[in-house]
């Protein structure tokens, strides 16, 4: 019978480690450590990723509230600028005594004023008069203060002495004199500064240089007004107090 060729001694090595009885087998994979090792770094990768992301969302959740408070800051200088610079002198016709006399619709006090102005916050393009009142009330935030702005048409002059004129007398030189309602919250109320600790209101009267004539039983309304602002911290515009002074532009 023919001769078989025998196998090379590597190739026969190679398959007694395959099949040969009682012989180790190789096989591909990772040990128990390794395994170990690789979910750890991965769970560390995770952590740090997920830190990183808050991270950033926090700070984009901060300045978009730093950029709103800016904004509304903004938007309520402007707003006290064009509605206390649009001040109109308005004189209602009212009576003491069965007698007729005129009342300037203007209360100015420290914590609060009402005037009439022809500039409304509702609506850039709403027409005639408005009853406007700005007053220091309780903000949203509990213990602070917030600057308040109720507007509404002005009334007839039968109204006004119903809801805005408590009392209508002579005072000092036979001067009218007038007691106002108190200023209130309402529903429709407008917040412009929240968070503040103080609001003041500062009037610059006008200088009558005739005391003996006409024009000192005449009330005449501020020629400017300062409005002072304080915060227990920094407030909207990186500063702890913050006054402006608006002009009227107005002549009564």
């Amino acid at each position: 019978m023919g001769s078989q060729a025998k196998p090379s001694g590597l190739a026969a090595v190679q398959r007694s480690i395959r099949s040969g009885p009682g012989m180790l087998t190789v096989k591909a994979g990772f040990t128990l450590l390794e395994l170990l090792v690789s979910m750890t770094l991965m769970g560390l990768l995770a952590v740090a990723i997920h830190m990183g992301f808050r991270i950033g969302t926090n700070a984009w959740a901060k300045a978009d509230s730093r950029l709103e408070t800016l904004r509304t800051g903004y938007f309520s200088l402007d707003l006290l600028s064009r509605q206390i610079g649009s001040m109109v002198p308005y004189y209602s016709q009212q009576k003491i005594n069965d007698a007729p006399v005129e009342v300037l619709l203007f209360q100015g006090v420290p914590k609060a004023m009402r005037f009439v102005s022809n500039f409304s916050a509702q609506s850039r393009g709403a027409g005639g008069l408005r009853l406007v009142e700005y007053f220091v009330s309780n903000s949203r935030d509990k213990g602070v203060n917030a600057l308040l702005v109720n507007e509404r048409l002005l009334p007839d002059d039968p109204s006004l002495s119903r809801f805005v004129f408590r009392d209508i007398f002579r005072g000092d030189n036979n001067a009218v004199a007038v007691n106002f309602f108190e200023f209130r919250a309402r529903s429709d109320s407008l917040y412009l500064f929240q968070g503040v600790e103080q609001i003041q209101f500062q009037y610059f009267r006008p200088h009558l240089p005739n005391l003996e004539g006409p024009d000192n039983a005449k009330e005449h309304l501020p020629l400017a007004i300062e409005i002072q602002l304080r915060w227990k911290e920094a407030g909207i515009f990186s500063a702890q107090e913050f006054s402006v002074v608006v002009p009227t532009h107005a002549t009564s």
